[in-house]
């Protein structure tokens, strides 16, 4: 893939963290096409920038505090790509910093809008389970 469109697309990946550190769904989601679609682990698939902003305005209240992205690689032609990812994001719930972060990873497909333009189309993401050993 073009290198300015990898960077285009890592342009749309730091403007998405930066609004979900700020809390902005509604700038998360205009990052998306109309007709986007969410595959959250293990619920039904979201349809559509309405129904994933109502799905992420119910999420219980927890900040985001911080976000680290790896591995992240790019491939793609004629307009669409992939981007996949390993994330790893730690949260404040109730005032109180959560000690364990959550980690996983994510796959986008994208498609370029318009010249220099893209958009995210596809989400999907999975998270690792954490266990305490006593």
């Amino acid at each position: 893939m073009l290198d300015s469109a990898n960077q285009e697309i890592l342009a749309v990946q730091q403007q998405w963290l930066e609004y979900e550190l700020d809390g902005n769904v509604t700038g998360v989601v205009s990052l998306c096409v109309d007709d986007v679609v969410w595959l959250p682990p293990n619920q039904p698939a979201l349809r559509g920038k309405n129904a994933v902003a109502a799905w992420l305005a119910v999420l219980p209240e927890h900040r985001i505090r911080r976000i680290e992205i790896t591995n992240v690689h790019i491939h793609g032609s004629g307009g669409l790509a992939y981007k996949l990812a390993d994330f790893t994001t730690w949260f404040e719930e109730a005032g109180q910093a959560r000690v364990e972060p959550v980690t996983g990873s994510h796959v986008w497909v994208l498609r370029e809008s318009s010249p220099e333009h893209w958009q995210v189309v596809v989400v999907a993401w999975s998270t690792a389970e954490h266990t305490n050993s006593a």
